[in-house]
């Protein structure tokens, strides 16, 4: 698994999209960071977010554990603990301008 990783990190890093960094953390490959920039035209935007990527042993098979430790209003993100979730989906879709607004002062509040 470690060459698969070590594969997938240097294939990441060659070919990245601009919006997006990761790199391992301490040298440990199954432990790797991630900075996101936030879209144009989207509540997220101006924003750049860190993000925590641990990989099981178990992977490919077993997904990473992906956590936000930038904040971020999300439906799929768990506000407290920035864990991929859909705690806030609901919301979303019943209330969008609400949802983007909210989105967009998180954004400047913890992204910025």
């Amino acid at each position: 698994m470690a060459r698969r990783l070590t594969k997938e990190l240097a294939e990441f890093e060659k070919n990245s999209p601009e919006w997006c960094t990761v790199s391992a953390v301490d040298d440990d490959l199954m432990h790797w960071n991630a900075m996101l920039v936030g879209p144009e035209n989207t509540p997220y935007s101006d924003g750049v977010f860190n993000v925590d990527l641990q990989f099981p042993s178990e992977y490919p098979f077993k997904a990473p554990k992906i956590r936000f430790l930038t904040r971020v209003y999300h439906p799929n993100v768990k506000s407290q603990s920035g864990e991929i979730c859909a705690d806030v989906i609901n919301e979303m879709h019943e209330n969008r301008a609400d949802f983007d607004k909210t989105a967009q002062d998180w954004t400047k509040q913890y992204a910025s």
